[in-house]
């Protein structure tokens, strides 16, 4: 069908076949009005007008006499719909459901269609282990089954895959792969959204020229295709590509418009996505108000929230405005907020760590069993079984000891008073950090800071409330830093605070955060009159001719908090490596 070859390559001409047949096909050919209402929906699904989709479908709800492989295709289509307007639970729910009965009536091409879809969505939840293992699947089972369109679909949904879960130099691997096919068959629209893919990745490796070129390429095919909708996804994209790069003025530009089409779409992920990248871009402008507006916006489009990624970010971007305009107690309600979605998050992917841990082993073990199988005799099943029950319990084991090790890994680089990094972590951090900074040509300010009359605290009141007072000093600390940055123990009552790309005012702000959090915070419940005070030295390497190293850094930290000594304590001091 002619309509089915033009769906990715040019959806508009696709449209167009398709209202041919509308209008020139007699009604009673109710098999061809199907198929065709089947391919209308995957086009409205791909070119995101998920709405259109959904009333489309729902006229087959009750439908009867319809042939079940038809029926269950479009039920897989009206549940891609649900799932794009951010009804997840319905959607998997319907999933799982046309699964079971795709595999009942043994229809194998909508189980695999299922599959694929399934592993998208699981994708979506962060559930990534899960998620291969439907992918790995529909790929497998699509393969068999000849159809190299759709197994080129689920090769380009694994690529989308290992982004999400990080591995970008893997996923660009894959990108590559499904890129050249298209290429091959002239798929203009699939090029197009496997060229944003690729340059989403391509940002998160920081490599920023690449990206552009790759979303720019995207961009103009879309817009040759007349793919409104599309455009607006990849303008986002390139709205939050020129706030990295600090070119706010062209991330305005183009956020605005595809704030402009997403308004009349049901997508409020995606819409929520872009109005927090149009706060970050007020928020670089200097225009604090239509930061928090755009901020709120996207904060109200994400109830619950749906996603904890884009609570944390907004709640982040918060902090950073509030900050820069001197409201600290809204800085420090907005980071409470951003630290809750963070251990959340946290949480969340150390789960699905574990998962993929048990998915390795599964699929270790489930090539063995393949492998003797084909042996075919009681022996060979007989070690099968030896070897499944070892294959567990190495698999048990293993884990324990990569607990284990995570555990003494923990020990050594964490400070047993306080659990934070100690010294050897921080400065470890510390070069690593600057490493970066150096080659993105970008500032870094590292702050040294410590207990003002720590001796006389421990002489007064002893040694158990003495270390009280560091633990209470070195979670204020923390919870005063931003996300990237990290803050160890390297002394006594000393502490060293490791600021990635930030410039010597950022780094003076927060130092100054730090003392007043620490000065305002009432320690009498430890002992009757006791006052806590820090004093705190900054350093930033500023300059294109700074040649320096971390070393140097601290040292003239150091240096600047010797000053702050030298002249009454509970101070910061800056001093700008040049």
């Amino acid at each position: 069908m002619e309509a089915q070859d033009l769906a990715g390559a040019d959806p508009r001409k696709a449209f167009e076949l398709i209202q041919k047949i509308e209008s020139t096909v007699p009604i009673i050919e109710t098999r061809i009005h199907l198929e065709k209402d089947l391919l209308k929906c995957e086009v409205l699904v791909d070119n995101n007008d998920p709405t259109e989709a959904i009333k489309l479908t729902q006229k087959y709800a009750h439908a009867e006499n319809l042939n079940e492989e038809l029926r269950l295709k479009i039920e897989l289509c009206h549940y891609a719909a649900l799932e794009a307007t951010g009804e997840s639970k319905a959607a998997l729910d319907g999933l799982m459901s046309v699964l079971e009965a795709s595999r009942r009536e043994k229809l194998p091409e909508p189980e695999a269609k299922a599959l694929l879809n399934l592993g998208q969505l699981l994708s979506y939840q962060n559930q990534f282990s899960e998620s291969l293992k439907s992918l790995l699947t529909a790929r497998e089972m699509f393969a068999v089954q000849k159809n190299t369109n759709m197994e080129r679909i689920t090769l380009n949904s694994i690529a989308v895959l290992y982004g999400r879960m990080g591995e970008n130099k893997k996923a660009l691997e894959y990108f590559e792969e499904v890129l050249a096919k298209n290429r091959t068959l002239n798929k203009q629209r699939n090029i197009a959204v496997v060229l944003n893919n690729m340059g989403r990745r391509y940002e998160d490796l920081g490599d920023y020229k690449s990206a552009l070129s790759h979303l720019q390429e995207s961009l103009s095919i879309h817009k040759s295709l007349g793919n409104v909708k599309s455009q607006a996804v990849v303008e986002r994209a390139l709205g939050s590509l020129y706030n990295n790069m600090d070119q706010p003025d062209k991330a305005l530009s183009h956020l605005q418009s595809a704030i402009h089409t997403l308004k009349d779409m049901n997508l409020p992920k995606s819409l929520g996505q872009s109005y927090l990248e149009l706060g970050r871009a007020y928020l670089k402008l200097g225009n604090n108000k239509l930061a928090l507006e755009n901020l709120k916006k996207a904060a109200d489009l994400n109830i619950e929230p749906s996603s904890v990624q884009l609570a944390m970010e907004i709640r982040q971007e918060e902090a950073r405005l509030y900050e820069g305009t001197g409201l600290w107690k809204e800085a420090y309600l907005s980071m409470q907020e951003f630290k809750k979605h963070s251990d959340r998050l946290h949480k969340i992917k150390a789960d699905e760590q574990l998962r993929q841990m048990n998915f390795k082993f599964d699929l270790s073990k489930k090539d063995e069993d393949n492998r003797m199988l084909k042996a075919k005799n009681e022996a060979q099943l007989v070690i099968l079984l030896l070897i499944s029950l070892l294959l567990g319990l190495t698999a048990l084991f293993t884990i324990r000891q990569i607990r284990a090790a995570r555990h003494m890994r923990e020990l050594a680089l964490t400070d047993e008073l306080t659990r934070i990094p100690n010294r050897r972590h921080i400065l470890d951090f510390g070069e690593q950090s600057l490493s970066t900074c150096l080659r993105q040509k970008h500032s870094l300010a590292v702050i040294i800071f410590d207990i003002d009359h720590f001796k006389k605290i421990n002489d007064t009141y002893g040694h158990a409330v003495g270390d009280e007072v560091i633990k209470r000093v070195a979670k204020i600390g923390a919870q005063s830093l931003r996300r990237g940055d990290m803050i160890g123990r390297i002394g006594g009552e000393e502490f060293l605070a490791i600021l990635p790309f930030t410039n010597p005012v950022a780094g003076r702000d927060i130092a100054e955060r730090i003392r007043l959090e620490i000065l305002n915070c009432d320690m009498s419940d430890l002992a009757p009159g006791l006052r806590v005070t820090v004093s705190a030295g900054i350093a930033c390497n500023s300059g294109s001719e700074w040649t320096g190293n971390m070393d140097s850094l601290i040292h003239q930290a150091d240096e600047a908090l010797y000053h702050v000594k030298k002249n009454g304590r509970n101070a910061v001091s800056l001093s700008i490596a040049s």
